[in-house]
């Protein structure tokens, strides 16, 4: 069972959010083409499509089995035909692996000890309450939001529908019941170190970024930095890099790890190209997506940030293109809010 447990997790952690993540990544500049970018966007595109799935049966007031046997299939199956795709494909770009140097080495070190403090250190609080509890209650009761994760009852009240967008506390379930690991092992133990791999992963992409050419001794260093700021600043529950660092299976602080860096990491892409790539709006928009599988406050909190940076780009390289073609991110997330009008009915 262990075993089937690990190559279950493998399957849903690494070789779907990698087949997934090709078809963004191949559209980027290839020397950005990284693995790590890869698996970020991959993993965001994993998501989204199952928080599409799940506003869907949650409508049609389905169960979380049902949901599994759906997503599973449609991800495997879209995996594998992107992994077709991507090795017969002519002229495809290659997905680089990082450059092994002294820096790189350090910020390795950084980001395992980084892993290892969460799991030594981790701090629950109400969030994490909220988040297990209604992934061990959507997994033993097989529906969703409808059973109170403290008292067994069923719920009455709509004002535990503010949440009901928020489907990452249901997705640790669904992984949950295709590995076979307890929820709250899988959330504190396997999801919180693969986020922090995806967190200094999209961090050291962003350095790809920021410092090139000349510069380029300089990302390790940047990266290792950033890393560094984060592990010292823990020192109490209440500080922002405890969020980030031993928190990263709660939905906000995926939110801050990993939503928000990944749209910093955009922003600079749209910049460096000047807009002319549609398919960084495109992954804008499944991020947006993401982000609300995450938590509901990405609604506004990302828009507003994405918005104002796509302002911001296209006043630095002239051109009104950029805010145009962010419109659809912008108008995915209204389409998404609308629902809780819907919803709430």
């Amino acid at each position: 069972m262990i075993i089937i447990s690990i190559l279950q997790c493998i399957l849903y952690l690494a070789f779907i959010p990698f087949c997934l993540g090709t078809v963004i990544s191949s559209q980027i500049d290839e020397k950005y083409n990284t693995v790590g970018n890869t698996l970020v966007f991959g993993f965001l595109s994993e998501l989204a499509v199952f928080q599409v799935l799940f506003l869907l049966f949650y409508k049609l007031d389905r169960t979380l089995t049902e949901l599994t046997c759906v997503s599973s299939v449609i991800l495997v199956l879209a995996s594998i035909a992107f992994l077709i795709i991507f090795i017969v494909r002519k002229n495809h770009k290659k997905i680089k692996l990082p450059k092994f140097d002294p820096g790189f080495g350090v910020f390795a070190l950084f980001t395992i000890y980084m892993i290892v403090m969460r799991n030594l250190q981790g701090v629950n609080d109400g969030d994490d309450a909220f988040v297990i509890g209604n992934a061990l209650t959507t997994y033993t009761n097989d529906v969703f939001y409808k059973v109170d994760y403290y008292t067994g009852f069923t719920i009455t009240s709509d004002s535990f529908k503010r949440h009901l967008l928020a489907s990452n506390p249901l997705f640790i379930a669904y992984l949950a019941k295709v590995t076979f690991i307890h929820p709250a092992i899988l959330a504190h133990r396997v999801l919180g170190s693969f986020y922090l791999l995806l967190h200094n992963a999209v961090i050291y992409n962003i350095s790809m970024l920021l410092f090139e050419k000349d510069k380029a001794k300089y990302r390790s260093l940047f990266a290792s930095f950033v890393s560094l700021l984060t592990i010292w600043d823990f020192h109490s529950y209440l500080t922002d890099s405890t969020f980030i660092l031993s928190r990263t299976w709660q939905g906000k602080s995926m939110f801050c790890s990993l939503g928000i860096p990944v749209a910093i990491l955009l922003l600079l892409m749209i910049g460096e190209c000047k807009g002319k790539k549609n398919s960084l709006f495109a992954a804008a928009t499944v991020l947006a997506v993401a982000c609300i599988a995450m938590t509901p406050a990405s609604i506004y909190l990302l828009t507003l940030f994405f918005m104002v940076g796509c302002i911001c780009v296209a006043v630095a390289v002239k051109k009104a293109i950029v805010v145009v073609k962010a419109l659809p991110m912008a108008l995915a997330m209204a389409t998404i809010a609308s629902l809780y009008m819907i919803y709430l009915k």
